[in-house]
């Protein structure tokens, strides 16, 4: 018979050892952890048994257990995704030039600056600011003028890296900017300008609104309009009036509703002058507005007298004077209100 091989002593230190080593079942928790957080008690489907038996619910209990797998897979694997390190960010730069570059404004980074010698670099931030302080970490090397909006940068000489921080104030309230500042060649910076992607959406929001009202108040206009234009047909017509005197002048119908007298003449024919004639016989010129081929007169008259030279004709209004709007707002139509400003 073969020797069994002989099976080591147990020792204190062994055994302290093994005592040290524990497997930590990482699997089985990651899956119940997903498993409860992508079906939470509060909302848990409950099955009856003659459901979990059909061929629906047995295919969706299929798919449910791939979802959890896939789940369990990517989840170690952003477990194993190395994180990014902190870095300060590099201006983009610009599509006409280079060396040019732009960058959101973000008051929790620090922003990349790479000078060179003998070359100055001008930072802009937004319209309306106006840079209140600056703090430069090497003031022998490094040279700063701010001007409103802008800061100049220059290296005066070759030096290890520094800092600079710019505050600046404006209509959005006070700002901070933080910049790292090396010298190199392989960024070549001359102007770097500053966007604010929270402000624009603002503004773009405003000038939204602000057209939606411009929009609005010009259909309000419209339909004002079109209401006072129809005030002019609106209602019951009169068309009980009689003629007498030249017949070339006399239009080709005349009505009336209570507020309009509208007076047609077609094909665009000459509009003789119009007169409202008083108790007394006076004459008063009626002023009137012209629509296509109707004439109208913003009044009702008993009587209108029409002249050309030396050609006169009489109309005469010959129903009862009448008032049926029950309504008065002020204008000719009774959907159309004025009121006074500030009652």
């Amino acid at each position: 018979m073969s020797e069994q091989p002989p099976i080591p002593e147990s020792t204190p230190q062994a055994d302290d050892q093994l005592s040290d080593r524990k497997v930590v079942p990482i699997l089985p928790i990651l899956h119940k952890k997903l498993g409860e957080r992508l079906s939470p008690t509060a909302t848990r489907l409950v099955v009856t048994p003659a459901g979990e038996q059909s061929r629906f619910w047995r295919g969706i209990a299929a798919i449910w257990h791939k979802l959890i797998s896939l789940s369990l897979v990517g989840a170690v694997a952003i477990t194993l995704l190395p994180h990014a390190a902190l870095a300060a960010q590099t201006p983009a730069p610009g599509a006409k030039d280079a060396r040019v570059r732009t960058i959101n404004y973000d008051p929790d980074q620090v922003v990349s600056v790479i000078g060179q010698f003998r070359h100055a670099i001008e930072i802009e931030f937004g319209p309306g600011e106006t840079v209140t302080q600056a703090a430069l970490g090497d003031t022998v090397s490094w040279q700063l003028a701010p001007v409103g909006n802008i800061v100049f940068l220059k290296p005066r000489e070759k030096a290890a890296g520094t800092n600079l921080i710019v505050i600046t104030n404006g209509a959005a309230g006070p700002r901070t900017y933080h910049f790292s500042l090396t010298l190199g060649s392989e960024a070549t910076m001359f102007g770097i300008r500053f966007h604010y992607p929270e402000q624009e959406r603002v503004q773009e929001a405003v000038r939204a609104q602000l057209a939606t009202i411009q929009a609005a108040k010009a259909v309000e206009s419209t339909v004002v309009a079109s209401a006072l234009d129809h005030a002019v047909i609106e209602g019951k017509r009169n068309m009980n009036y009689t003629f007498q005197g030249d017949s070339a002048l006399q239009p080709s119908e005349i009505s009336d509703n209570g507020e309009f007298t509208v007076l047609r003449y077609p094909g665009h024919a000459d509009i003789p002058s119009i007169f409202a004639v008083d108790l007394d016989g006076t004459e008063t010129i009626v002023p009137y507005d012209v629509r296509e081929d109707f004439v109208v007169i913003h009044a009702v008259y008993r009587e209108l007298r029409l002249r050309r030279g030396n050609t006169v004709l009489c109309i005469w209004n010959e129903a009862a004077p009448r008032n049926e709007r029950g309504d008065r707002t002020g204008t000719v139509s009774n959907v159309v209100e004025r009121k006074v400003k500030g009652q």
